[in-house]
């Protein structure tokens, strides 16, 4: 499961008690295309009803998209946000705000995953910077305009990840899964580990990290790479 806090200030600054909203994130069905359940409560409101993320491929783009896809479930119940308008003098704003991934499962618990910094511009109502980083895929940044007559901790937190990985305030196409080439090598599928496009390539390698008493091999079997897709 992967949990989204959401906080006012900084990430030096967090805690419990300025929690903004937590984003829950958990598999229905682990699969190469997978469906995810995501819950949502937000500070005033509680519990909003829950929804599904569908066929999302796994290990196939930054931990952030899928955050964002759960969100736009969550906000609007559809696979893509509404554009925004330019914001006014009279929108509401963030000085600061943030946010970080924690991934709990059965044997690891509390792992973070991500980070983001969301700073307002000083003295420019609506303008941004965002700061994202990442396990995998290291840093992403963004500068961008948002505001509306309400603030909404968990829609400002979308836009910023739409500006940093599609360079607009919508989603844009969801990542293609990752499948590597393959040849047969004395009757059996094999492929090169380094051709694989990140993050798939570091989850597979820590994935037979796992099971391995040494460095996993430069080629790897076929099979092996769809046991990572269906359990990694």
């Amino acid at each position: 499961m992967l949990k989204v806090y959401i906080h006012a200030g900084d990430l030096r600054e967090r805690n419990e008690g300025n929690v903004l909203a937590v984003l829950d994130i958990a598999y229905l069905k682990q699969e190469p295309f997978s469906d995810y359940a995501v819950g949502f409560s937000m500070m005033g409101v509680g519990e909003v009803q829950p929804d599904v993320v569908t066929q999302y491929p796994r290990w196939a783009g930054s931990l952030w998209d899928l955050v964002a896809r759960g969100l736009t479930r969550i906000l609007y119940r559809e696979d893509q946000a509404p554009p925004t308008r330019k914001p006014d003098r009279r929108c509401a704003y963030a000085t600061r705000m943030c946010a970080w991934i924690q991934k709990s499962t059965n044997s690891d618990a509390g792992i973070e995953l991500g980070s983001v910094e969301i700073h307002q511009v000083q003295g420019q109502r609506g303008t941004y910077t965002a700061k994202f980083t990442e396990d995998i895929l290291g840093q992403r940044g963004a500068a961008f305009t948002y505001g509306l007559k309400s603030l909404n901790p968990a829609d400002l937190l979308l836009r910023a990840i739409c500006w940093a990985y599609f360079d607009k305030d919508v989603l844009g196409p969801r990542p293609a899964l990752i499948l590597p080439p393959s040849i047969k090598i004395d009757g059996v599928e094999m492929f090169d580990v380094n051709a694989l496009d990140e993050p798939a390539r570091t989850g597979f390698l820590r994935y037979k990290g796992r099971y391995a008493l040494k460095a996993p091999e430069p080629m790897a079997k076929a099979e092996d790479y769809v046991r990572f897709l269906m359990r990694g």
